[in-house]
């Protein structure tokens, strides 16, 4: 028999995997769980979203699910990515939820993509223009075919807010990944210093809405 489980229900099971992970977990000077397994990033997740960081609550468990595919959290993490998908949706009603500081302006950005992606990458070069940002366009035939954001150390919150902004450009997604670059990224982009964007065949761009605002 299936349940539909309320939002404090959905809540009540986030605080009571955390709590049960926290005693094998190490925690950093604001109290965040530090583990780059799938229950720490599990737990730092779900305190983000206690703390009100639903952007970036969403990002880890969305990482989970893309690093962790096999993890018996995995299931748990797409519950609670729907149920901030569904709070973000809503936050007209939930006024008592404090975001994250917002990040001022695109990082030094590149959009890579396979040939066959190049009419979304030239689509998004716009989009991102009209928000002053010029991005590097590479072409790379080898490149994958999902899209996500890489970042180097010290631009995951310009890499999330990048991320947001596709996410809502997109109608294939309702998140997308973002996950440190690291060695890939001098392979991507060559010379480039800030996050790199992977345009995979599986982004589909929404039809411009008159009137509509950008991230």
């Amino acid at each position: 028999m299936h349940v539909r489980l309320t939002a404090a229900a959905i809540l009540s099971v986030l605080l009571f995997l955390a709590s049960c992970g926290g005693a094998k977990e190490s925690y950093d000077q604001s109290g965040f769980a530090t583990g780059s397994d799938d229950t720490g990033i599990f737990i730092r997740a779900s305190q983000q979203y206690y703390r009100g960081s639903l952007s970036s609550a969403r990002s880890g468990f969305s990482g989970l699910v893309s690093m962790f595919p096999e993890s018996p959290l995995t299931d748990d993490a797409l519950l609670a990515v729907r149920r901030i998908d569904s709070d973000l949706s809503g936050l007209s009603d939930t006024a008592s939820v404090i975001e994250d500081p917002p990040v001022i302006g695109f990082p030094p950005l590149a959009l890579v993509g396979t040939p066959l992606a190049a009419g979304t990458m030239e689509r998004l070069e716009t989009l991102f223009i009209s928000n002053d940002c010029y991005p590097r366009m590479i072409e790379d035939p080898g490149a994958p075919s999902l899209t996500l954001v890489l970042y180097p150390e010290g631009s995951l919150a310009g890499a999330q807010l990048v991320a947001d902004s596709v996410a809502a450009w997109l109608i294939s997604h309702s998140t997308v990944t973002v996950q440190p670059g690291g060695n890939i990224l001098s392979t991507v982009a060559p010379g480039h210093q800030g996050v790199v964007l992977v345009v995979g065949s599986d982004a589909v761009l929404q039809p411009p809405r008159p009137g509509a605002q950008s991230i």
